[in-house]
């Protein structure tokens, strides 16, 4: 017959491997968790930038292979509502009055937020402010 006390240190031990087991179980996953969270920030932020660089200087074909290839990147890890939102802003946003185009660049940057867990009540409508200065023609009359 198992004395107490043998039968005590097997029920510890197989405890201390049963919680050894479960937390490197979630670390490992809290790792994998953290690891793609800053993979999407940093597609995220490069999006942003090509298309910030899009929208203040659309006419040089660098600009436009920069913005093309950091949305089809983000189309491997974004979640589907930002998926969804860049699209409907390729197709209903670009070239618009700046009212509709701020509102569809607003539920993107609102999607990727929410895909990165950021929760806001009253996010207000935004729009890229550029770095060029417009040309302003003062006619003397």
């Amino acid at each position: 017959m198992i004395s107490t006390t043998l039968f005590i240190s097997i029920i510890g031990a197989l405890s201390a491997i049963t919680v050894s087991i479960l937390g490197a179980w979630y670390a490992n996953r809290n790792n994998i968790v953290l690891q793609t969270r800053k993979l999407k920030e940093d597609h995220y932020i490069s999006y942003i930038e090509a298309l910030h660089d899009l929208v203040s200087n659309n006419d040089g074909k660098d600009v436009i292979k920069k913005y093309v290839f950091a949305r089809d990147k983000l189309f491997i890890i974004a979640s589907e509502d930002v998926v969804k939102k860049i699209m409907l802003y390729e197709e209903k946003g670009v070239g618009e009055a700046n009212s509709l185009h701020n509102a569809f660049l607003t539920e993107i940057v609102k999607s990727i937020r929410k895909d990165l867990k950021i929760t806001d009540e009253n996010f207000p409508e935004i729009y890229f402010k550029s770095h060029i200065k417009p040309k302003i023609n003062i006619s003397s009359s």
